[in-house]
């Protein structure tokens, strides 16, 4: 691209990049990525090919859904690679990208790539030693001892109603374990009473200050009262899939258990898709402490940095990945299982069960809250909803969605 010469001194140019820079993370923060996108397009034209900014440039695009203009960008990246040092997590985002356009052999290849390089980067950390060679043995008789821990914070149906609803599924899905959920009291005390109700542990973690929220479900690993746990997200259901892999893991010699289901699963350990025997790591909640105080990147990828930085290390020496899609450190293909009941073309292991957004106006077209009011015939809950402009929108659970089109559940919503 020839450029025009611009009429502004060094100083000019320094303010305009600065002020494209903060445009950009604030675009980024609000989710606004045409004009994140808009942002990098403007300093391109400063500072072409900038190795800082096209990651970024690329990803715009990406969830812009420019798709095969996100994919150029980034293999144009891939072959200059040896010769410019770009920045971020690139090689992931040419990874999604391929996903989106169906690109198989380049997923699986670009993957693999991208987590043999994270491998290579974590892999001779501090290991911890293992306390024999073989895993204790699972005992489904003692549901108390096997727990699948969740964090849950804040007053969405996002998390909370998706929390709820596994664990009602709980007894059907994985009838030798219990679910554990790590919460705080910015969960609607409504929630709380259904969670205890289908017999969910509860731990209180209101107080607590020196770990991230999605870190709160690692303290399972400090729990001398447990023998096998499961670390699961709050907005993602169980499925027959999942439990078939799990199934495989606790008949097998691993200590550890990892499952991808997805092309934007290109973690090395997915914060809410792995599993162990308790006994390998120690004082976890010390481990949690000490790298959230050194810790200088955001604040949502904390409990994956950890995983990656800290555990991985030992984790990697003992661990059945169920993988079909990158085929990465030995990875296995998923055993044979039932059907998904899940019958929505969205639903992976691990995906998020509220992709879709329920909305609508307020009378009180000044407020900037709404409570919005759901009731069954089993029970009652109101959650606090954002209002811009008159409008409100609430990402649902689709398995809410369709209760509130089958009539099962009403929605009611009010302003102060």
């Amino acid at each position: 691209m020839r450029m025009h010469k611009q009429k502004y001194n060094h100083g000019n140019l320094n303010k305009r990049l600065s002020n494209l820079a903060s445009g950009f993370r604030e675009a980024m923060a609000k989710k606004d990525y045409l004009k994140a996108r808009e942002c990098c397009e403007l300093v391109l034209v400063i500072l072409p090919g900038n190795p800082t900014v096209m990651g970024d440039y690329a990803l715009t695009l990406m969830r812009t859904e420019a798709y095969q203009q996100a994919y150029d960008v980034y293999l144009q990246m891939y072959k200059n690679r040896e010769k410019v040092q770009y920045t971020g997590n690139w090689l992931d985002g040419l990874t999604e990208v391929c996903g989106w356009l169906g690109k198989t052999q380049e997923l699986q290849r670009y993957g693999n790539e991208s987590l043999t390089l994270a491998d290579q980067g974590c892999r001779d950390g501090k290991q911890f030693t293992f306390p024999s060679q073989q895993p204790p043995c699972f005992e489904p008789e003692k549901p108390g001892q096997n727990i699948i821990s969740f964090s849950l914070y804040g007053d969405t149906p996002k998390y909370c109603e998706t929390m709820i609803k596994n664990a009602a599924i709980s007894h059907e899905f994985y009838p030798g374990w219990t679910c554990r959920v790590y919460y705080d009291n910015t969960v609607p005390a409504g929630v709380i009473a259904r969670l205890r109700a289908h017999g969910v542990q509860l731990v209180d973690m209101s107080n607590e200050t020196e770990i991230a929220p999605t870190m709160w479900r690692f303290l399972v690993l400090d729990d001398p009262g447990v023998s096998r746990y499961l670390l699961r997200d709050a907005d993602s259901l169980f499925s027959e899939k999942e439990v078939a892999a799990v199934e495989e893991w606790l008949t097998s010699p691993y200590w550890f258990h990892h499952m991808r289901d997805y092309f934007t699963h290109s973690e090395l350990l997915l914060a809410g898709l792995w599993g162990g025997c308790r006994g390998v790591f120690t004082s976890v909640k010390a481990l949690m402490a000490e790298f959230v105080r050194q810790y200088e990147g955001a604040e949502r990828y904390t409990d994956q940095k950890f995983l990656r930085h800290v555990l991985w290390p030992t984790v990697r020496e003992s661990i059945l990945n169920h993988d079909e899609t990158f085929h990465f450190h030995s990875a296995r293909p998923y055993p044979p299982h039932p059907s998904v009941r899940w019958k929505t073309e969205r639903f992976h292991i691990g995906s998020n069960a509220s992709y879709s957004e329920m909305g609508g106006t307020v009378e009180n077209t000044k407020s900037e809250v709404a409570t919005v009011r759901f009731e069954s015939d089993s029970h009652s809950v109101n959650y606090r909803v954002a209002v811009h402009q008159g409008q409100w929108f609430l990402a649902m659970p689709f398995f809410l969605i369709e209760d509130y089109e089958s009539g099962k559940l009403k929605i009611g919503v009010s302003t102060p």
